[in-house]
């Protein structure tokens, strides 16, 4: 994101401007400025309010310098390499998962579904629900694999991917039919795994981080 040319924007409890407001305000791309507020919202410098936009945290420049020297994606090619791991961990572990799957790894992605179908129709009972149970979903969708390396690799993933997930969320879900066309890909990864369908999870998968990538990652 560059040097902060304006220290007043990362003043401790302040509602930072919209995202078209800071993509002209830092003079980048708003695909840029995307990555750059997963990567502070990772940090735990600024943090999501629902609709009501993104904030300033509390005590922001406690451990703030070394925090930046720790985080080797900084930030430029942040949701690049997120997208990466995502294709290279998920799109495999569907099909397997599709193969594997077993009548409790179902009940996992259900009450998953249940719960996004829910947020979908009347909104979040608290901040990062919906982040949440998206996650969760996924993971249920690696842990069908049965495969415990795949698995315990895509636990030490977890926790940045809940962040992007988070972040991710509150950045579309005021957009257009993006709320609905990502619940549909996520019920549609569901029923090819429910099915036995591993062409179709695959191919669902990659689609849904195709369109992820699309829409951040330029």
């Amino acid at each position: 994101m560059g040097k902060i040319r304006d220290k007043s924007i990362l003043v401790e409890g302040k509602k930072l401007p919209s995202e078209r407001e800071l993509a002209n305000l830092f003079n980048v791309s708003r695909n840029l400025l995307r990555e750059a507020l997963v990567v502070l919202e990772c940090l735990g410098v600024i943090e999501v309010r629902g609709r009501e936009g993104l904030f300033v945290k509390d005590e922001v420049f406690v451990g703030f310098s070394p925090n930046l020297k720790s985080v080797v994606l900084w930030p430029e090619n942040m949701l690049r390499d997120l997208m990466e791991m995502r294709e290279i961990i998920e799109v495999p572990a569907a099909g397997i998962a599709a193969r594997r799957r077993t009548a409790e790894d179902l009940k996992k992605m259900e009450e998953c579904m249940k719960h996004l179908e829910e947020i979908y129709l009347h909104g979040e009972k608290f901040d990062g629900e919906g982040a949440k149970w998206d996650a969760l979903l996924h993971m249920a969708v690696v842990e069908a694999s049965g495969n415990r390396i795949l698995v315990r690799f895509s636990e030490e993933f977890g926790y940045i991917m809940e962040k992007y997930i988070g972040q991710s969320r509150s950045l579309v879900f005021s957009q257009g039919n993006w709320p609905r066309i990502i619940l549909d890909q996520h019920r549609a990864l569901f029923e090819a795994i429910r099915d036995k369908d591993e062409a179709r999870a695959k191919k669902v998968a990659m689609e849904h981080i195709e369109l992820a990538r699309k829409k951040f990652a330029g």
